[in-house]
């Protein structure tokens, strides 16, 4: 283990990966993603979190310091993917360096793309609203399918990428060429501050909950391309066309996930690679795993042979395909639950995959600080038990809450999770 971590940042690291490969630890470890709380913790505003990259790392550094918990995320957004996608074949390098801009450098990219994927605050939406990200409309029409498996990557940069950013919809025009330039400008400024930001989380004791990303196909397709109300229908009516489409695309994902596992790893120590599942909810067992899960065991199996550890996000309620996990290999992945209650998920996982969960949110924005302490009690007497859980709340879902109430969460962690 790099020198450059102090013995706090260490013993986090190994709590955190001996949690996810179920081996024995002093405490649950607590981690979660979230943006718009350390915003409202140092009172500034959600644009200032995008826009102000000196407001937004002092906000993460004062909230990682004053909660010490064992992880935490401060990634923004990710409209800039599908562009960073379409120059795969062309140079891994510059795509990976595109694709994870606006997920590091924060809104610059969506001010230059004028991508039709994301809202801003401040832009778009008040100072003080959370950024959405959802599209009207389609970016590919059903009859495109056919090309779109037959060259994946020419078909996004020629078809799918004017069609999704409004800078670019006339390439080779001076508004195309001028947003290029100025994009390739940000990119050299905001990387080596992306390192720099990783470096201070590292000296303020804060590893990342997670920092790499791997989208899987089927949710790539209907959140980035086809729109999942469009998708949906699709499965049924051009089923084969979809799936040689996802069969294209798994692979060149799992290399997304493995190159920024890869600088997560060297800027960090963490291996644990951001896999979210945001299409889950919407489907039968027998279509989740003819459409999601084939291709997301795909690419766990490729993370963990190349020596990452998937970090499952399973957003929505995922209650019914809750056994797919146990085809897994055990103690090699993180199973992270929205609104799948963790002890619900443990009756069917048990002990074969570490369970990422904690309470609802609703609770530290409505709550009390002793109603947050028992409840964050009663879950740990429940789960603590078995080797392999984390404490974790949904996917930026605590902005609004109260302070009193994620301090009461926080120390109640420290306090009852202890073994």
């Amino acid at each position: 283990m790099s020198e450059e971590y102090s013995a706090k940042y260490q013993a986090k690291l190994r709590r955190l990966d001996d949690a996810a490969h179920l081996r024995k630890i002093d405490r649950v470890p607590i981690a979660a993603a979230t943006l718009y709380f350390p915003a409202k913790y140092s009172g500034i505003t959600y644009h200032e979190m995008f826009y102000d990259q000196q407001k937004y790392e002092a906000a993460a550094e004062r909230f990682a310091k004053d909660f010490d918990w064992d992880g935490a995320c401060f990634l923004r957004s990710f409209e800039s993917v599908t562009l960073g996608l379409s120059l795969a074949a062309a140079d891994a390098k510059t795509a990976v360096n595109v694709a994870v801009a606006s997920v590091l450098g924060g809104g610059f990219a969506h001010d230059i793309l004028k991508d039709g994927y994301s809202s801003h605050p401040g832009r778009e939406l008040p100072e003080d609203e959370e950024s959405q990200f959802a599209f009207q409309g389609s970016f590919m029409d059903m009859e495109e399918y056919d090309a779109f498996a037959e060259d994946p990557f020419g078909f996004l940069s020629s078809v799918v990428v004017p069609r999704v950013y409004g800078s670019l919809s006339a390439p080779g025009s001076g508004e195309s060429n001028a947003a290029l330039v100025r994009l390739g400008f940000e990119l050299a400024d905001a990387l080596p501050k992306a390192v720099a930001f990783a470096k201070r989380m590292v000296q303020a004791d804060c590893p990342p909950w997670y920092m790499a990303l791997a989208p899987n196909p089927l949710d790539y397709l209907g959140a980035f391309v086809r729109n999942f109300d469009r998708l949906l229908p699709d499965l049924y009516r051009v089923p084969e066309k979809v799936r040689k489409v996802c069969e294209q695309l798994a692979p060149v994902l799992a290399e997304v996930g493995k190159a920024t596992g890869t600088i997560s790893y060297e800027l960090t120590g963490s291996r644990r690679v951001f896999c979210p599942v945001w299409y889950n909810t919407y489907l039968s067992p027998d279509m989740f795993k003819e459409f999601h899960w084939r291709y997301l065991k795909y690419m766990a199996e490729e993370l963990i042979k190349a020596g990452f550890t998937p970090l499952f996000s399973f957003q929505g309620e995922h209650d019914k395909h809750l056994e797919t996990i146990l085809e897994l290999p055990e103690g090699k992945v993180i199973a992270w639950f929205d609104k799948t209650d963790p002890r619900k998920a443990k009756e069917v996982i048990g002990e074969h995959s570490c369970i990422a969960g904690g309470i609802s949110p609703s609770l530290l924005i409505g709550g009390t600080p002793e109603r947050v302490e028992k409840e964050v009690k009663e879950l740990l007497d429940a789960m603590k038990g078995s080797r392999g859980f984390i404490f974790t709340l949904p996917f930026n879902a605590i902005g609004p809450a109260k302070i009193e109430n994620v301090r009461a969460m926080t120390d109640a962690v420290m306090k009852y999770g202890a073994y």
